[in-house]
């Protein structure tokens, strides 16, 4: 029978770099959220063996995104919990190799600090791209909080062991489940939740995740328009597959 990788120690391997990274993150500096003009929000799908990256930059001013990104490949990683970074990271790394245009910060459909090991893949993501980045995310690995109230905009904390905050549950609509939003790398709990808070909410996520949860999982046309936009026209990008040497 083929083993599973990674095995026990392969695992453990993972979890001490997760951990020695950690140690290399200074605390999470204060944040000036008046500089933040442009974000990339990404979100990433898996169908027949690949993963399909979708990136939305998305205008502060307009509350419009200005172009959408689209990239896969396929996956080389199986899913571990705990570990999921070794699966997402590289589709998204990839994903944004291809794209030139500047931005503030980066929005992703995952957790930053609300993880075991203090580093999710939000967080991994803002180190390995140099980029203050910022997790939401409709669950949580890691973290203790109590459910806020049910009225649209409440919100908790979510603390560590600690008791440090390290993000906040907040309900975006009314009666719906809440979401997740944590710090991932450049900025604290409370900058990541400000500029969230700040974006247009359509459903759960904010528009540009909802956007890029969209995209990652349904064919666009080459200009499309987006609800709530439809005096812009939003350019998109779909590249090519990346193409797999046999060694």
């Amino acid at each position: 029978m083929k083993k599973k990788w990674p095995n026990a120690r392969g695992r453990e391997y993972y979890k001490d770099l997760q951990r020695r990274l950690f140690a290399r993150i200074s605390e999470n500096a204060i944040f000036d959220i008046s500089r933040v003009n442009r974000l990339l929000a990404i979100d990433v799908s898996y169908k027949d063996g690949y993963a399909v990256a979708c990136g939305v930059l998305w205008e502060i001013a307009t509350a419009c995104p200005s172009a959408l990104f689209k990239y896969k490949e396929k996956v080389i990683f199986p899913y571990i919990s705990g570990l999921f970074f070794i699966r997402e990271l590289p589709p998204i790394a990839n994903l944004v190799k291809h794209i030139s245009t500047s931005y503030d910060v980066l929005l992703l459909n995952a957790a930053g600090t609300a993880h075991p090991e203090g580093i999710g893949l939000a967080t991994h993501a803002g180190l390995y791209l140099k980029k203050p980045s910022i997790g939401t995310t409709e669950r949580i690995p890691y973290g203790f909080y109590k459910l806020p109230g049910n009225e649209k905009n409440a919100k908790s904390e979510i603390l560590n062991e600690k008791k440090e905050v390290i993000g906040y549950v907040v309900r975006t609509q009314s009666h719906l489940k809440p979401i997740f939003v944590t710090p991932g790398y450049g900025l604290d709990a409370k900058a990541a939740i400000s500029i969230v808070m700040a974006l247009p909410f359509k459903a759960r996520l904010p528009e540009p995740l909802r956007i890029a949860d969209r995209c990652s999982k349904k064919n666009f046309e080459k200009d499309i328009k987006i609800r709530g936009c439809e005096n812009k026209t939003i350019h998109s990008i779909q590249y090519p597959p990346m193409t797999w040497k046999k060694m």
